[in-house]
C-alpha cells in the first residue's frame, strides 16, 4: 500500500510539473510571437505621428528650421556691391597669404630657436632672454597682420551684408565645418574606446560591435552638441564682421539658431532611428533563433522520452 501511495504521489507530481512546464513553454512561445509580429516601420511611423500630435509647436519650429536650412539662399547682390566685395576680398587674401603667412612662419622659427636656447627646468640666460623677446615681438606682428586681415575682410563683407548670398554661404560653411569637427571628435573617442575594450576583456565580436555602436552614438551626440555651440559662436562673429545692425543681426542670429537646431536634431534623430531599428531587427532575429533552438530541444527531449518508454521493463529476479 505504501509503495502504491508513493507511485501515485510521484505520478501526480510529475503530471503537475509537466503541466507547469507546458504552461511556461506556451507563455514563452506567446512572448516570442509578440516580438516577431512587431513591425519596425509601423512602430516608427506611429511614434513620429504621436510626437507630432503631442508637440505641435516644437514640430512647427523644427519644420520651419528645416525649410530655412534647405531653401534659404540669401538676398541677391547688385553688380557694383559684388565687384567691391570681390576686390576687397582679394585684398584680404593677399594680406592673409603674404603678411600673415610670413609672420607666422617667422614666429615658428623664432619659437624653435627660443626652445633650443632654454636650459634644464626652464633656466634662461641672456641669449635665451633675447630669443624670448624676439618671439614676443614676432607674435605682436602676427596679431597686427591678423587684425589687418580681419579689417579688410570685414570691409568686404559690409559691402554685401549678412543677409546676402555671401553671408548665408559663410554661415553654411561654418555649420558644416562645425558638424565635421563633432564627427571627428566622435570618431577619435570611439577609437580610444575600442582600444580600451580590446584590452583584457573576454567578449564576443558581436557584443563588442554592439557596444561600440552605442558608444559611437553617445560620442556623436556629445560632439554634435559641442559643435552646435561652436557654430553659434561663429554665427555671432560673422554677424559682427558683416556689420549688421542690432535688430537685423539679432533676427539673423535667431533664424540661424533655429535652422541649426533643426539640422542637428534631424541628424541625431536619423542616427537614433537607424540604431533603434537595427537593434529591434537583431532582437527579432535572436528571438527567432531562440524559438528554433527551443523547438529542437523539445523535439530531442520527446524523442528521448519515447525511447525510454519503448525500453523493456526489468524482470523480477524472484
Amino acid at each position: 500500500l505504501a509503495r502504491q501511495l508513493v507511485i501515485v504521489v510521484g505520478t501526480s507530481a510529475g503530471a503537475a510539473m509537466a503541466k507547469v512546464n507546458h504552461e511556461v513553454t506556451i507563455k514563452q512561445w506567446e512572448e516570442m510571437e509578440k516580438w516577431e509580429r512587431i513591425d519596425v516601420s509601423a512602430l516608427a511611423v506611429s511614434s513620429v505621428k504621436g510626437f507630432v500630435v503631442r508637440r505641435p509647436i516644437v514640430t512647427g519650429f523644427w519644420a520651419f528650421g528645416m525649410l530655412l536650412a534647405v531653401f534659404a539662399g540669401g538676398l541677391p547682390v547688385d553688380e557694383a556691391a559684388q565687384e567691391a566685395y570681390s576686390l576687397m576680398l582679394q585684398h584680404a587674401e593677399v594680406v592673409d597669404s603674404r603678411e600673415l603667412g610670413r609672420s607666422e612662419v617667422e614666429v615658428k622659427t623664432l619659437e624653435d630657436s627660443y626652445y633650443r636656447a632654454r636650459g634644464w627646468f626652464g633656466a634662461c640666460d641672456d641669449s635665451c632672454k633675447q630669443a624670448e623677446d624676439k618671439v614676443q615681438m614676432a607674435r605682436v606682428e602676427v596679431a597686427r597682420a591678423r587684425a589687418r586681415r580681419d579689417q579688410a575682410l570685414s570691409e568686404a563683407r559690409r559691402e554685401v551684408g549678412i543677409w546676402s548670398t555671401f553671408g548665408v554661404q559663410d554661415v553654411r560653411r561654418s555649420f558644416w565645418a562645425a558638424v565635421q569637427s563633432g564627427k571627428d571628435f566622435a570618431a577619435r573617442c570611439t577609437m580610444y574606446d575600442a582600444i580600451f575594450m580590446s584590452m583584457g576583456r573576454d567578449e564576443t565580436f558581436t557584443t563588442m560591435a554592439v557596444k561600440l555602436v552605442l558608444q559611437y552614438v553617445i560620442n556623436l551626440t556629445m560632439g554634435l552638441v559641442g559643435a552646435f555651440f561652436y557654430f553659434v559662436y561663429n554665427v555671432y562673429t560673422l554677424v559682427m564682421s558683416y556689420g549688421a545692425t542690432v535688430l537685423s543681426g539679432f533676427a539673423f542670429f535667431l533664424l540661424a539658431l533655429v535652422a541649426g537646431v533643426a539640422m542637428i536634431t534631424s541628424y541625431l534623430g536619423m542616427i537614433y532611428g537607424v540604431v533603434a531599428g537595427g537593434g529591434m531587427l537583431m532582437l527579432q532575429h535572436a528571438v527567432r533563433q531562440a524559438a528554433i533552438e527551443s523547438a529542437q530541444k523539445e523535439q530531442m527531449k520527446a524523442l528521448g522520452q519515447a525511447k525510454k518508454s519503448r525500453a523493456p521493463a526489468p524482470k523480477c529476479p524472484v
